[in-house]
């Protein structure tokens, strides 16, 4: 039987279930996944992810090495979400949208190696719901949905990428260079603040 530690992946899933499910509950989310979302909904929710994922992002992507990025397989997900923005805004201008110097960038503080794990957990499982809504928003919206490159970002490797990525948690935990309970106190914090920030836009 694998200890608690070997089964971080597990813990992480148990441990933030609550928060993920009211952050589901959101009328930002539940639009989203509506029958009757209108592209302009769509519109409204890439903004506000543009807005959560830019400071998050940027704090994350420059903290955490290079060794441990690729060994958990992952890479930022902002420049999907903006090429995504460009496309829509396209199809109503010949100008495309332009989003350099337009936020300001959140006070995120990472703590440590294990906060930074923690948050890339929440943007990585985000990814798995990414692919439900896409879904929906194809059967909804059909081809005003565009390509939806940051909804889908990992396609049909959707599966496979996430069981790299939990198994390289549980592994770098089995070797002690992660530490579970901070890990999950990481994701917690994350879905928290993200929670607060998609409440405020309703």
């Amino acid at each position: 039987m694998q200890s608690f530690e070997q089964n971080l992946i597990v813990a992480l899933r148990h441990a933030t279930a609550g928060v993920h499910e009211s952050i589901e509950q959101l009328a930002i989310m539940r639009r989203i996944m509506s029958s009757s979302v209108t592209r302009a909904d769509y519109c409204h929710y890439l903004f506000v992810l543009r807005d959560l994922y830019t400071p998050l992002e940027a704090a994350l992507y420059t903290a955490i090495d290079c060794e441990t990025q690729l060994r958990l397989g992952v890479r930022p997900k902002l420049p999907a979400l903006l090429a995504d923005l460009n496309e829509q805004m396209a199809m109503n201008t010949d100008e495309t949208f332009v989003t350099a110097n337009t936020i300001t960038p959140a006070n995120i503080v990472i703590q440590n190696i294990n906060h930074l794990v923690g948050s890339l957990y929440v943007l990585e499982g985000a990814t798995l719901g990414g692919r439900t809504i896409a879904r929906h928003l194809r059967r909804v919206l059909g081809d005003e949905l565009g390509a939806a490159w940051f909804l889908d970002f990992h396609g049909e490797q959707t599966s496979t990428v996430w069981k790299q990525f939990a198994g390289a948690l549980d592994e770098l935990c089995a070797e002690q260079r992660l530490e579970s309970d901070a890990v999950i106190a990481g994701a917690l914090a994350t879905f928290d603040d993200l929670y607060r920030q998609l409440a405020r836009c309703e």
